[in-house]
């Protein structure tokens, strides 16, 4: 492990084990020394039993405590992996919010350990001790947290500088979104970096925000739905030679993966293969309904919620993904097209949603989703945004299909660019209005369908319905006329 990594596990557990006291920010501090390195927090802390627990390589915390969030540590093992990649003598001082006036000290040199590691005596004999708290120690007068020291370093000595830029490189997620302070003091010059979030430029006319798509699968434990939230947008500069594209992944705001760029075929979310002329996509997704894999260093791709989730924003990746293609390809002005057609059928796409009658008075009163649109028997479903996309070879003539998601009762729609009414209808002049009519028409034909195939309606109260909702959409009280 290199000694940036292994400082960055060192966070990465302090940030899983920070308190949840709203009237303490977590900190996290890294000291760098000419002869040492010390990382110390002020979070939760740990009883004796859990220290003693944490410097024996074969064993996992996470047995004797449970987590308090999403890991970002490895699953346990993390800090005494990260403390013998440092060096040689490492001393711990740490103070158990479950425990009052009480610090844990403890002192390992590994110098002293046996190559195997099981049966040398020192081994066996390794303890620590508790006293009364040291408030002219480490930890000064906070009331809980844990300072790791370590000294006799195995590797050449590092700048705060290089510390900061690489923490903040790799939890600059983190950062923007957890109210958590991570500061690296250099000791010899004695001057404090605060690591910030790092920006990343996007062309602002990229951007496509996932929240206004109202995107929703349902939780993989809780099989509620829950939204997809986040941001996709063009990098103002490639990062292909870097391998610094792809999707920043979260759950419940903690990254789980950062630049993901794995295809679909092989489980990921990204509709194409990894190829330097995708360098400039990015973005940012809340996928807050799956589940991260066992050792919380990636997500469980074998979920239903994360099949779903690849399935429902692969159109958004793919529009971006081709746009850095055509960038890459020196084709600008195609690049402004590809992104305008996009914004222009998300404009139209919202416009049509918004007039959608949403709700058919039933007889009793439904427990459905705000959005849902009720029908009379009291039965109801949700209209997730149409897609304007091309369709396989044995469709290409259809104007449109769509599917039934039975399970969380959502109605996808998918307009094909390629059929001849959208030809005939949309091209790279047309507005706003003609193509939010288009939009209305598939989703009241798709509706139709949708009551007769689905829902058992006989087709004259299926088209009733249908003429109803039409009727609606292309109406000025609608929308569709407004000026």
């Amino acid at each position: 492990m290199e000694p940036t990594q292994a400082i960055a596990e060192l966070v990465a557990n302090s940030l899983d084990w920070r308190t949840e006291n709203e009237n303490t920010k977590p900190l996290i501090q890294i000291i760098i020394s000419k002869n040492s390195i010390e990382v110390k927090d002020n979070g939760v802390g740990m009883t004796a039993e859990e220290l003693q627990n944490a410097i024996q390589v074969s064993v996992a915390n996470d047995s004797l405590r449970p987590s308090l969030r999403v890991r970002k540590g490895m699953f346990g093992m993390g800090m005494k992996v990260a403390c013998l990649s440092l060096g040689w003598k490492i001393t711990i001082h740490t103070r158990s919010l479950s425990e009052k006036n009480i610090e844990h000290t403890l002192l390992l040199n590994t110098r002293e350990l046996d190559s195997d590691g099981v049966s040398n005596e020192y081994r066996n004999n390794i303890t620590g001790e508790s006293t009364e708290e040291l408030l002219n120690g480490p930890l000064s007068n906070w009331t809980s947290g844990t300072s790791i020291l370590i000294e006799d370093l195995s590797h050449r000595s590092l700048t705060a500088v290089a510390v900061r830029d690489s923490l903040q490189e790799i939890f600059s997620p983190e950062i923007s979104i957890e109210n958590v302070s991570v500061q690296v003091i250099d000791r010899e010059n004695d001057i404090e970096y605060n690591c910030g979030k790092i920006e990343v430029p996007v062309y602002p006319e990229t951007i496509i925000k996932l929240d206004e798509l109202n995107l929703f699968i349902n939780d993989e434990v809780t099989g509620d739905p829950v939204q997809v939230k986040g941001w996709l947008g063009l990098m103002k500069t490639s990062s292909s030679g870097l391998g610094k594209w792809g999707l920043h992944l979260f759950k419940n705001n903690q990254v789980i993966e950062r630049f993901h760029q794995l295809p679909s075929r092989l489980g990921g979310l990204m509709p194409k293969n990894p190829h330097p002329k995708f360098g400039r996509t990015y973005g940012e997704i809340h996928l807050d309904m799956c589940v991260p894999s066992f050792h919380k260093v990636g997500f469980d791709y074998s979920k239903e919620s994360w099949k779903e989730a690849a399935e429902i924003l692969e159109s958004s990746i793919t529009t971006i993904m081709l746009a850095s293609e055509e960038f890459k390809a020196g084709d600008h002005e195609k690049v402004k097209e590809t992104i305008k057609k996009v914004q222009k059928n998300k404009r139209a796409i919202k416009k049509a949603l918004s007039n959608v009658i949403s709700t058919v008075t039933a007889t009793e009163k439904v427990e459905a989703p705000e959005n849902a649109i009720i029908l009379t028997t009291g039965d109801w479903f949700i209209i997730v945004d149409p897609i304007i996309d091309k369709l396989g070879e044995n469709e290409k003539n259809k104007p449109w299909i769509y599917h039934f998601r039975k399970e969380s009762r959502e109605l996808a729609i998918i307009i094909n660019e390629e059929s001849p009414i959208h030809r005939n209808l949309i091209n790279s002049n047309s507005d706003d209005k003609t193509i939010s009519l288009l939009v209305s028409w598939a989703i009241s034909d798709c509706i139709l369908l949708l009551l007769c195939e689905e829902f058992g309606y006989e087709l004259k109260d299926a088209v009733a319905f249908r003429d109803e909702q039409l009727v609606w959409l292309t109406s000025e009280k609608g929308g569709i006329n407004e000026g």
